[in-house]
């Protein structure tokens, strides 16, 4: 497990800052690396950059904790259940009742794991603007503390890093709580005269005002926020895959992700491969495209069922047209299991899949459908058929890694587009 650890973390680092970001989004939320082995190693090679990885670190862990307070705010308590031990669960319930948002700065900052509070956040109803106010104090604390030391202190910082960080951490930390007893007893005893719940509420209330003012949907504004956060990552991370693959020709991680594959090939892995990546041939996606459309049509939604074929349709004349842009050639025929033509980069089975499923998805919450499972099936197997085609070796995994993202940036721009000019009118 170790061993398997390291790799990612060696993958990880390969990336430099988009390795970084993701590394920090994922931990946030359900994955078990820090993005600390990341962050310092990256901060020792170039000090002058330390403070803008320290930034691009915390904004990527709160955009990640965002993520998880969603997950706990949309699937409960048994979602936190599966996760982790129910003696945990009720330690951080605990804390949440006894020290609200800073039970949230002190996880952010100290050794404590942040994912839980993240989750847990969304499942103990803990008020949005909080949260995420203190996650950004406790996540900046953390990186920034990291990264400027080493700005100031260089190569030595990393001896001090790894003996005394997580005891100075733990020790601030029990310094705000001591901070946030005393203002709890000054505050019982009326010694704090500052009328501070008047402020809170001032400043909710313009922050509710704004929101309402300028959010250009109506009760499901939370789409909007997601849409752009998705979008711009997204587009970062095509942009540096592109950097990568054509400007600098660093196929570094390609090749070794297409060892790992070759090293785990076999015959029943390579029979679900081929079975799963039919799916997403031409023929199939016609098929679904159909069934969908007549589907929403006998639902009366003529005009998204149209939306839908549209965007499908479009989504594959987009795949082709970078595909003759870039102009990149498949991995070599020795390599593949199956017959494939034309250019790599990026994947049409991974871009067309994921946008259908991402517009399906968005569709079905429209129209609340409950079952939860079927939206993930269809979200998982989009992303198994662009894991297909890299395992079957028609295409290298940067190409499905592109393939995604262009999806995603495809799907939630015309989603915003549709919610906001084709809606207005009803079906």
């Amino acid at each position: 497990m170790q061993q398997i650890l390291q790799h990612l973390v060696n993958i990880f680092q390969s990336y430099g800052i988009l390795g970084l970001i993701v590394l920090a989004f994922a931990e946030s939320s359900f994955f078990p690396i820090p993005p600390d082995v990341v962050l310092i190693p990256m901060c020792l090679m170039d000090k002058s950059m330390s403070l803008i990885y320290a930034l691009s670190t915390t904004l990527s862990s709160v955009a990640g904790g965002v993520f998880g307070y969603y997950i706990g705010k949309r699937f409960g308590k048994p979602i936190l259940k599966k996760l982790f031990k129910e003696d945990k669960i009720d330690k951080v319930g605990y804390y949440f009742d006894k020290y609200g948002g800073w039970s949230i700065v002190i996880a952010g900052f100290t050794p404590i794991p942040y994912k839980i509070f993240t989750i847990a956040a969304g499942v103990f109803n803990v008020n949005f603007i909080t949260f995420v106010t203190a996650s950004l104090i406790g996540r900046g604390m953390r990186f920034f503390l990291e990264g400027i030391l080493i700005f100031y202190m260089g190569d030595s910082a990393k001896y001090f890093i790894t003996n005394y960080f997580e005891y100075i951490t733990i020790g601030v930390a029990l310094l705000l709580i001591v901070f946030y007893g005393l203002f709890r007893y000054l505050k019982k005893k009326n010694l704090l005269k500052l009328n501070l719940a008047v402020y809170k509420n001032k400043i909710y209330s313009k922050l509710n005002y704004f929101h309402k003012k300028y959010r250009i949907v109506d009760q499901t504004a939370f789409y909007v926020y997601t849409s752009i956060v998705l979008s711009f990552f997204s587009l970062f991370v095509f942009l540096e895959l592109t950097e990568d693959n054509f400007i600098h020709k660093d196929y570094s991680l390609d090749i070794y992700i297409l060892q790992l594959v070759l090293s785990i090939r076999n015959n029943v892995l390579t029979k679900i491969f081929k079975g799963i990546t039919v799916l997403g041939n031409y023929e199939w996606i016609i098929a679904f495209t159909v069934l969908v459309m007549a589907l929403m049509i006998r639902d009366n939604r003529k005009k998204f069922s149209a939306f839908f074929g549209l965007n499908i349709t479009l989504v594959w004349l987009f795949n082709e047209l970078l595909k003759v842009l870039f102009k990149r050639p498949r991995p070599d025929l020795i390599y593949r299991l199956v017959d494939a033509r034309g250019y790599s980069y990026p994947s049409g089975h991974a871009m067309i899949s994921l946008t259908f499923a991402l517009i399906l998805v968005y569709y079905l919450n429209e129209r609340d459908f409950k079952y939860i499972s079927i939206k993930f099936t269809v979200i998982i197997l989009a992303l198994i058929i662009g894991i297909s085609r890299i395992y079957l070796g028609v295409h290298y995994f940067t190409d499905v890694l592109a393939g995604w993202s262009v999806a995603i940036i495809y799907s939630t721009t015309s989603i915003l587009i549709y919610k906001n000019v084709l809606s207005k009118e009803r079906e």
